[in-house]
């Protein structure tokens, strides 16, 4: 099978390393700087006691010889608020006309934006909870737990990307209803991220604040019940049970929720930093906060219900990346995330 994938980070790394190992022809397509140390050192991926380098194709451009045969799968792994960007990406290939198209973006809106561009019957969600991290520009560490969940946009069930994954090393599973498998991924994104990047703390540190904690679980049931008001039911991915994670968070008290979590995200992450926080750290400008805790109270305004600690985590966060608010103001200070700049 020939792949396209958008974005050369981790996940997207991982992704081609899979594909690679699985036998097909992944080609990656990444900022030049990237696509350069690709083309040159491969990925080289560990997985548990495994470690292995495959040698994968990647361009910065519509111009790579890769792209001169019909491109079957496109798989997006950019972050939420480049979407835009990547859909014009792949529109600009020919290759990728009638590709089915992919993605494994965390957070709400980026299925319907690539429904509106290429037709939701050629768009499949994905949920990926395998833990991956860059331990250099073309090296990645995937945890040993976790899998590839997948649901159909439209009506096609595109069972036959399931099957390309198959010799991967990636357990790949299906699912009927996409919108709950990606607020299913949301709860579990969610949690130990916003709030820590607001407060420039790590989720051992928010969980072990009494006052923090209270922010961090008034934004997961707030999530829950947004989904309860859309007839949304959570499912259980693999290796996460988003299932049963919103039973416990509606059901036990506050003091016993906070020490269930705390122990379950903290071993989640496998002392990995949450990506909000890290990208704060590195100064970047924009945050995918915003399809996240943003995308939940956008949701329910919509509806009519109140989500006001979502929007508050996403407000901030979203201010001290764009530079409009100081970071300083809020480090080590929950209190302050409900009050005015």
């Amino acid at each position: 099978m020939r792949s396209l994938i958008v974005g050369g980070g981790a996940i997207g790394q991982f992704l081609g390393a899979c594909l690679s190992q699985g036998g097909h022809e992944p080609t990656i397509l990444a900022r030049s700087e990237q696509a350069r140390a690709i083309s040159a050192s491969g990925i080289t991926m560990r997985r548990g006691d495994t470690s292995s380098t495959r040698k994968i194709a990647a361009s910065d451009g519509p111009e790579s010889a890769a792209f001169q045969e019909p491109i079957e799968l496109v798989i997006v792994a950019v972050k939420a608020y480049s979407t835009s960007e990547a859909i014009a990406s792949i529109a600009g290939i020919a290759a990728c006309r009638n590709a089915t198209i992919m993605t494994v973006q965390n957070g709400l809106g980026n299925e319907e934006a690539l429904a509106e561009a290429f037709g939701a019957e050629r768009v499949i969600a994905g949920a990926l909870t395998v833990a991956v991290e860059r331990a250099g520009a073309t090296k990645v560490v995937a945890g040993a737990k976790g899998g590839l969940t997948l649901a159909p946009v439209g009506s096609t069930p595109h069972n036959w990307v399931m099957a390309a994954f198959a010799g991967s090393g990636l357990d790949v599973r299906a699912a009927s209803d996409w919108r709950a498998l990606k607020w299913s991924k949301l709860l579990i994104n969610i949690l130990g991220n916003g709030v820590c990047a607001a407060l420039d703390w790590s989720p051992e540190e928010v969980y072990a604040n009494r006052e923090a904690f209270k922010i961090e679980r008034r934004c997961l049931l707030e999530a829950i019940a947004v989904m309860r008001h859309l007839g949304l039911a959570p499912i259980n991915l693999i290796d996460y049970p988003s299932a049963v994670l919103a039973a416990v968070a509606t059901r036990l008290p506050a003091s016993v929720l906070r020490v269930v979590l705390a122990n379950r995200v903290a071993k989640g992450r496998g002392g990995k930093l949450p990506s909000l926080l890290m990208d704060l750290r590195a100064g970047h400008p924009r945050s995918e906060v915003s399809a996240l805790n943003g995308a939940v109270a956008a949701k329910a305004s919509e509806i009519g219900i109140s989500a006001t600690a979502n929007a508050a985590v996403s407000a901030v966060v979203s201010g001290i990346a764009a530079g409009t608010l100081h970071w300083d103001r809020y480090r080590g200070h929950p209190e302050r995330l409900f009050s005015s700049p």
